[in-house]
C-alpha cells in the first residue's frame, strides 16, 4: 500500500536546515550546555513568554537586515550576545542584570584591564558594528519594532498592570533566586518584570517619605549617644575581595597565608558576615554595612546610583547628629557609583579621595606608587590614615570620631608588582587559577599592612571598635566553580557568600556568631550606647546563633532610607527635629527574629 502522506528526506532536512528551526534549536543547546558549565538556566522551560519573543526578535532582525550570505548569523548575534553577556555576568556575580544596570556599563569599563575592554570590543563591538552596516530602511525598522516598544512601554509606564498579567500568564518568580526565576520565566521575562517592579515600587516609595516610627526611634538614639559622657570612636575598614585562602579547602599553601602578626592579632577570632553580592558591586555591601538594610535593589540595580544627596535614615547620619565627626576615605574615583551624593546622604561629614582623582577637593592622602598594581596598596592607604586619625585624636582628643574607609587594593585581576611583594607562598591543588595564585599572595602582604594599621590604632586610640570585613568574595577566574572545585567552607549552602569579618573591641579581639553586612550598623551603635541599644531593639547578632533572616520583613526599612536618599516628597520634613535642629534616622520598628534599620 503506497503512503501519501509522509515526510520525505529531503523535506525533513529541509526543515532542520530552516533557519528559524536551527536558531532556536542552537539556543536551546547553547543554554543548556552554558547551565551545565555553571550560567543561567536553560530555556527549555520558558515557552510562555521567553521563546515566542525569541522568534519574534530573530525573525524582526532577519527582515530588517539587507539579504547576504551572513544575514541569518547577523540577525542571532544581537541575541546571542545578550544571552552571552547575561551568562558571564552570572558566572561572576551570580546574579540577573536589570536594565537600569546598563547604566553602570561605563563604571565597569573604568576598571577592567586594558586587555578586557580589547576582548569586549572584539567579540561584542564587531559583530554589533556589522549588525549596524547592514541594517535596511529606518521605516522597516521602525514598524518592525512596535511590538517589543509595546511590551517594554507597558513595564514602564503601566507596572503593576504588567505583573499582574506576568503573574497570571507565566511561571512563579521566586523573589529569592534569579535561577529559578529565569528558569521559569527566561532571562528577557525576568529583565521586564523585575524592571516593572522598580517601577511599581518608585511610584509608591513617595509614602515612605515620612515615617513618624522611624523619627521617633532615630532621635531617641541621638539622645542616647549625646548623653554618652566619653564617646567611644569607631574605625570601620571595609576590604575590596578580601578572601581568606585557608577556606579553600581543596588548595595547599608552602605555608600560611596570613601575615604572622596578623594571626597574632586575631588568633581564631575571624567570623563570618553575609554579603549580599558575590565577584563584585561592592557599592551593594557598603550600603547595606552603612544603612543596616539588605540591598534589595527595587530601586535601581545599585542603589547608590539613585542616590540625590538628600540625608536619608542610615548610620553615618545618625553618628553625625549624635557629635560625632564622621570621616569617609575612599580609595578610587569620586564619581564612581556616585559615591559623592551617596556619602553626602549617608550623612558624612567629611569624604575624601585620593589626590591623584580629587585635585579640586580637599584631600589628605595620595595614590602613592602604582606601578603595575592599578590600585592603591592596602599598606599605603592605611598608613596615611593612621597619621590622619593619629593626629585628629591628638589634638581633638575630646571629638568622638567614625572613620570609614574603603579599600580598593585586590580588586579583579590582582595585579600584583612582584618587584616590591615577591612571591611568597605557592599554591598547588586540583585547580589552577593564576588570579588565585595573586590573590593568595596579595593576602599576605595585605593581612601584614592591616596588622600594621590595627596595631597603630591600638596604641592611640585603644577604648574604640575597629571592625575589617571582605566586601565580597572576587570572582578569581571561573567564578563560583573555583570555590566549588577547592571546597570553600565545605560546600555549604550560599558559601560564596560568606565573607570574614574581625572585631576588636576595647583592644581585644572578639567574635560574633555568623551575622549579615547590614547587622554591622547595629553592632556599632550597641557598642558605642554601652549596650543601651540593643536593649530597646532585637539585636540578632546578640542571639549568639546563626539567623535565616527573611529580607522581606526588612522592605519597609529599606524603602524608607531609599525614600529619603531619592528626595521624594521634598515638603516632608528630612530627617531631623520639627524645631531645625537636625536629627538622625530612626530604626524602624523591629521584625520578629531580627534587628531593624538604623
Amino acid at each position: 500500500m503506497r503512503l501519501k502522506n509522509y515526510v520525505s528526506m529531503p523535506r525533513l532536512l529541509s526543515l532542520v536546515a530552516n533557519r528559524y528551526v536551527f536558531f532556536l534549536l542552537f539556543l536551546l543547546g547553547y543554554t543548556s550546555v552554558m547551565e551545565h558549565l555553571g550560567g543561567l538556566p536553560s530555556v527549555w522551560g520558558a515557552w510562555r513568554l521567553e521563546i515566542p519573543l525569541l522568534a519574534y526578535l530573530y525573525y524582526y532582525f532577519n527582515r530588517i537586515l539587507r539579504p547576504s550570505r551572513l544575514q541569518a548569523v547577523l540577525a542571532a548575534a544581537p541575541i546571542m550576545l545578550f544571552y552571552l553577556a547575561t551568562d558571564v555576568y552570572f558566572l561572576l556575580l551570580g546574579r540577573l542584570p536589570h536594565i537600569t544596570e546598563v547604566s553602570e556599563l561605563p563604571e565597569m569599563f573604568r576598571i577592567l584591564h586594558p586587555s578586557m575592554i580589547a576582548l569586549v570590543v572584539t567579540v561584542i563591538g564587531l559583530p554589533l558594528l556589522a549588525f549596524i552596516i547592514n541594517l535596511r530602511k529606518p521605516r522597516v525598522i521602525l514598524i518592525g519594532a512596535l511590538p517589543l516598544a509595546a511590551l517594554i512601554l507597558s513595564a514602564e509606564r503601566w507596572p503593576d498592570a504588567f505583573m499582574t498579567a506576568f503573574n497570571k500568564t507565566q511561571k512563579e518568580v521566586v523573589f529569592y533566586s534569579d535561577a529559578h526565576s529565569t528558569r521559569n520565566n527566561g532571562r528577557l521575562g525576568m529583565m521586564l518584570y523585575n524592571e516593572a517592579r522598580r517601577k511599581s515600587y518608585l511610584e509608591k516609595i513617595a509614602n515612605y517619605r515620612d515615617n513618624p516610627s522611624y523619627r521617633q526611634d532615630f532621635e531617641k538614639a541621638v539622645d542616647v549617644l549625646k548623653d554618652e559622657n566619653a564617646k567611644r570612636n569607631v574605625h570601620l575598614l571595609v576590604l575590596e575581595s578580601f578572601i581568606d585562602p585557608t577556606l579553600l579547602k581543596g588548595a595547599h599553601f608552602s605555608r600560611p597565608p596570613a601575615d604572622p602578626s596578623f594571626t597574632k592579632l586575631f588568633g581564631n577570632k575571624g567570623g563570618f558576615s553575609v554579603s549580599p553580592v558575590f565577584g563584585g558591586g561592592t557599592a551593594q555591601a557598603e550600603f547595606e554595612v552603612l544603612c543596616g538594610v539588605p540591598a534589595l535593589r527595587e530601586l535601581s540595580g545599585v542603589e547608590f546610583d539613585v542616590f540625590t544627596g538628600a540625608k536619608t535614615y542610615c548610620l553615618p547620619n545618625l553618628l553625625t547628629q549624635a557629635g560625632y565627626e564622621t570621616d569617609a576615605t575612599n580609595s578610587f574615583v569620586p564619581d564612581y557609583y556616585n559615591s559623592t551624593k551617596a556619602y553626602a546622604g549617608l550623612g558624612f561629614s567629611h569624604t575624601y579621595y585620593p589626590q591623584e582623582y580629587a585635585k579640586g577637593l580637599t584631600s589628605y592622602f595620595s595614590n602613592g606608587d602604582t606601578t603595575d598594581e592599578m590600585y592603591i596598596f592596602d599598606g599605603t592607604l592605611l598608613s596615611q590614615n593612621l597619621a590622619f586619625i593619629s593626629h585628629k585624636i591628638k589634638e581633638h582628643p575630646e571629638q568622638p570620631i567614625f572613620n570609614y574607609i574603603i579599600g580598593i587594593y585586590g580588586h579583579t585581576p590582582h595585579d600584583i608588582n612582584t618587584e616590591k611583594r615577591p612571591e611568597v607562598i605557592g599554591i598547588t591543588g586540583k585547580v589552577k587559577d593564576e588570579q588565585l595564585e595573586r590573590a593568595v599572595n596579595q593576602y599576605y602582604y595585605r593581612t601584614q599592612a592591616i596588622a600594621a594599621f590595627v596595631n597603630g590604632l591600638l596604641k592611640v586610640d585603644p577604648h574604640s571598635l575597629i571592625i575589617l570585613v571582605s566586601d565580597h568574595l572576587p570572582p578569581l577566574t571561573y567564578g563560583p566553580n573555583t570555590y566549588n572545585d577547592l571546597d570553600y567552607l565545605d560546600d555549604q549552602q550560599d558559601s560564596i557568600h560568606m565573607n570574614r569579618v574581625y572585631f576588636i573591641e576595647n583592644g581585644r579581639a572578639v567574635r560574633y556568631s555568623t551575622i549579615h553586612h547590614f547587622d554591622i550598623p547595629r553592632i556599632v551603635l550597641n557598642y558605642v550606647s554601652r549596650g543601651e541599644y540593643c536593649q530597646e531593639h532585637a539585636c540578632s547578632f546578640k542571639s549568639g546563633q546563626d539567623v535565616d533572616l527573611d529580607r522581606a520583613a526588612l522592605r519597609d526599612e529599606y524603602l524608607t532610607i531609599m525614600a529619603q536618599a531619592m528626595g521624594y516628597d521634598e515638603s516632608a520634613p528630612p530627617p531631623g527635629r520639627p524645631d531645625g535642629e537636625p536629627a538622625p534616622t530612626p530604626p524602624a520598628t523591629p521584625a520578629p527574629s531580627t534587628a531593624a534599620g538604623v
